[in-house]
């Protein structure tokens, strides 16, 4: 059982998915400032979610976007390049700019102010602030984006190459589902594993701190966020199945690639605690990204060799026939394995 049921069949099983992807630092912002540069946290020197941190900062804005991959991409490599969705925890913050500023790269910018919503927020639509209520029709984030996505495609230049990424909140707290989802998967639960509710002893001090067993309160919580994830996830999939059908129709599927990915997220059946680890590429159930950029193989493939979230720039970068030996970023480009 899967929430993703359109997306594995559209991405994961005609793809390549690899089943060891993690992330340099399990914090959102490094994490997502780590994608888009290509480096570690301890060289693009965002190091938490708030604007002190670095989190799309005015530093970060001058020393880092300049050189993310979707900015060489347009400027080096002649990409229109389009973001819907959301970008760093802090942007849109007062101090840096407001959602006034349009990171370089981007030739058409729809970034949500701040963190993760799915009604009542604002976003920059190439630097004008649009205000969303809570009306599922227009304003249901995921739907908002989609329709932004086909909008894109179906006006896009059909003589530049293009670059998309949508960046979904789902399925980030506060998990709010599509009102025809609210009601699926009643029987799922947090997955009850050999080191469920169990204590961590002989492990790091953070882990060993846990309370534990968790309390029946805990627990629910656990099972009750799990399943609203699952819920918010349906309509992802139904965002990936418009955007590859678009694509078809277009005639364009062929000669693209599309990069499914999660970023962090947390994991709710290790010995009591939460650890935000894991991602992985084509296929996985936490969406944060989407890169549109170009289709796998016609084979299901499962790669077990280990790989990173900073590895996606150089990738695509190497995918546009960009030299990577003019960046400094520490990822590696996976090319030759696609």
């Amino acid at each position: 059982q899967t929430p993703l049921k359109k997306t594995n069949a559209l991405i994961a099983q005609m793809g390549i998915t690899f089943l060891n992807a993690y992330v340099p630092s399990a914090l959102c912002c490094p994490s997502r400032a780590s994608i888009l540069t290509g480096k570690y946290p301890h060289n693009h020197h965002v190091v938490n979610n708030t604007l002190e941190g670095n989190c799309s900062s005015k530093l970060w804005q001058k020393i880092q976007e300049p050189y993310t991959f979707p900015a060489l991409l347009k400027t080096m490599c002649g990409y229109q390049t389009f973001f819907a969705g959301k970008y760093l925890n802090e942007y849109g913050a007062e101090d840096a700019g407001g959602v006034g500023h349009v990171p370089p790269g981007w030739s058409f910018w729809y970034a949500l102010e701040k963190n993760s919503k799915y009604y009542n927020y604002t976003l920059s639509v190439n630097g004008k602030a649009r205000r969303h209520g809570a009306n599922y029709s227009v304003d249901y984030l995921t739907d908002v984006l989609a329709n932004m996505s086909l909008d894109f495609l179906e006006y896009k230049s059909n003589f530049e190459p293009f670059f998309m990424m949508i960046s979904t909140p789902a399925p980030h707290s506060p998990w709010t589902a599509a009102p025809q989802y609210t009601k699926s998967f009643q029987n799922v639960s947090a997955p009850r594993n050999s080191n469920f509710n169990i204590h961590g002893k002989n492990k790091h001090w953070l882990i060993r701190q846990a309370k534990t067993p968790m309390t029946n309160s805990s627990i629910q919580f656990l099972d009750d966020a799990y399943r609203k994830r699952w819920q918010t996830l349906l309509s992802v999939d139904d965002l990936i199945e418009k955007l590859v059908k678009k694509l078809e129709l277009n005639g364009e599927l062929d000669n693209t690639y599309i990069f499914y990915t999660s970023d962090n997220g947390f994991h709710t059946d290790m010995r009591s605690t939460d650890l935000s680890c894991k991602a992985i590429w084509s296929g996985s159930v936490g969406c944060l990204g989407i890169l549109l950029f170009g289709w796998f193989f016609g084979f299901f493939l499962t790669l077990q060799m280990l790989v990173a979230n900073i590895d996606l720039g150089p990738t695509i970068l190497d995918i546009a026939g960009y030299d990577l030996n003019k960046t400094r970023m520490d990822g590696m480009s996976l090319l030759p394995l696609l």
